[in-house]
């Protein structure tokens, strides 16, 4: 009987690494995780926390929320009263909101896309089943990226997915906290088998106590966890094996090797990354993210956060795949944020210790990349907040040290090379008038830096060779990336 699930193996970190994010007791990061430290650290200046002006000018600018063209057209047209009366297609309703004046009319060079109703909708996956690879959007920040074996006797697609969230509500009980305006696009059990789920730190809406027992219900038979330095014992609490869990710290990386049914136990060899007698092999890196974790009172940053870099061992990379790092390999490499800040906000335009320089290091390390996930949002508890208490402040402003704005996920995406980037972290824990507005930002700024806006090569004419094509999907859309050539 073959093994479907992954054969891991930890490649030994560079000696040059820091371990600057560890807090009190922690010691160099090629110590490993008996080393873990109390707690973790954002090690740049670019993470600073929101002061007082912040939160006044937070006030001043309000939510970007933007409501249908219909609706925002009928805005009060005397300065001083910008309060817009919403409405749908009952009638008016009583709430009357605040709507910045920048989000109230459909501007000159804006595009019906952006403004489209409903901003985000809820369709049924396709699973692509050519020979290509093809990504999914399962809601708020979850994606599953499926890669094609490199023979033909499995079956199927490798199913990678990051931070999938199925539940109702992303909080510690499922009868209060932020809670879904769309439904997820199917059950656990309607996935395609899941070989590998990368989770990017411990926040109620990344990381689902519920979704994740699913997964493993579902799918254990296939599937390999891969956590940051210091949740692996909430996996093995949660009844997760430890040898199906492996546990990262800052740049550290695994082979995930596929043996192919034909392979004896004698061939499954660790040290041989790819061969005839593997299907497939991935390099997963743990990478930087500027954010926090936390999922109670007393344990904030005591578990590490990141983003994650995965890449397809090509035949020609093999020789270099021990080496650290992706840099110019031949093969497929996807990056996926998670949820994180770029920049501090409220910093003067030449302050450059103000961008996080995390980026640019994972850039050098593993661009251009295939595909990226990135967050354009601030996600599900600041809307819930909004929505709860009525209380309309600019989450970007309050939050940009660990958030991204639509115009700074661009800019991540344009540091990576990206070839093409689906948009995450939006539309699923907000109402739909958030979800526009975050629309009509992120094609505004996706115009402003020249980067192409449709999937695929047809009817597209900007220059994306190098600007790549960076996308918002509808949840459950499966996207098919062109079939690389041979």
């Amino acid at each position: 009987m073959s093994v479907q699930h992954p054969i891991v193996s930890d490649l030994r970190p560079s000696y040059s690494l820091t371990d600057a994010h560890h807090g009190p007791h922690g010691r160099a990061a090629a110590a490993g995780a008996a080393s873990k430290p109390r707690y973790f650290k954002n090690p740049w200046p670019s993470y600073r926390t929101p002061s007082l002006s912040d939160a006044y000018t937070a006030y001043q600018n309000g939510a970007a929320i933007a409501l249908p063209v219909k609706a925002s057209r009928m805005a009060d047209v005397e300065e001083g009263t910008p309060l817009v009366t919403r409405t749908n297609g009952n009638g008016r309703l009583p709430a009357r909101v605040w709507v910045r004046p920048d989000l109230r009319e459909f501007g000159e060079e804006d595009e019906d896309d952006d403004w489209r109703d409903p901003p985000v909708q809820v369709v049924e996956p396709s699973w692509g089943e050519g020979e290509e690879e093809d990504v999914t959007w399962l809601g708020h920040a979850g994606v599953m990226v499926r890669i094609p074996w490199k023979g033909k006797e499995r079956a199927g697609k490798c199913g990678v997915v990051f931070d999938p969230i199925f539940s109702y509500r992303c909080s510690p009980s499922q009868y209060v906290g932020p809670a879904r305006y769309l439904d997820s696009p199917c059950r656990i059990s309607d996935l395609p088998a899941v070989h590998v789920c990368c989770i990017s730190h411990d926040h109620y809406d990344h990381l689902d106590y519920y979704t994740i027992i699913d997964l493993w219900k579902y799918h254990s038979s296939t599937i390999h966890f891969f956590v940051p330095l210091g949740l692996k014992q909430w996996f093995i609490s949660s009844g997760i094996p430890s040898e199906r869990i492996t546990e990262l710290d800052w740049w550290h990386e695994s082979l995930v090797t596929f043996p192919s049914s034909s392979a004896s136990t004698e061939q499954r060899s660790e040290d041989v990354p790819v061969g005839p007698d593997t299907d497939l092999t991935l390099k997963i890196a743990f990478t930087p993210a500027q954010h926090r974790s936390g999922r109670g009172l007393l344990d904030h940053m005591t578990t590490l956060w990141g983003s994650w870099c995965v890449g397809v061992v090509d035949d020609e990379d093999a020789s270099k795949a021990r080496q650290q790092g992706m840099k110019d390999w031949k093969g497929f490499r996807m990056f996926f944020g998670g949820d994180t800040g770029y920049r501090y906000a409220s910093a003067p335009e030449d302050d450059t210790t103000a961008i996080c320089p995390a980026f640019q290091e994972i850039a050098d390390l593993y661009s251009p990349m295939t595909l990226s996930f990135l967050p354009i949002s601030t996600g599900s508890s600041l809307p819930f907040i909004r929505t709860v208490l009525s209380l309309s402040l600019d989450q970007y402003v309050m939050t940009s040290s660990q958030h991204c704005s639509p115009d700074d996920a661009l800019a991540i995406h344009e540091i990576l090379k990206s070839q093409r980037t689906v948009a995450v972290h939006w539309g699923t824990f907000c109402d739909g008038d958030e979800a526009r507005g975050t629309r009509v930002e992120f094609g505004r700024a996706r115009r402003r830096r020249g980067v192409g806006s449709r999937w695929g090569d047809e009817g597209d004419e900007r220059k994306t060779e190098t600007k790549g094509r960076f996308v918002c999907a509808d949840i459950g859309q499966t996207l098919v990336l062109p079939l690389s050539p041979k």
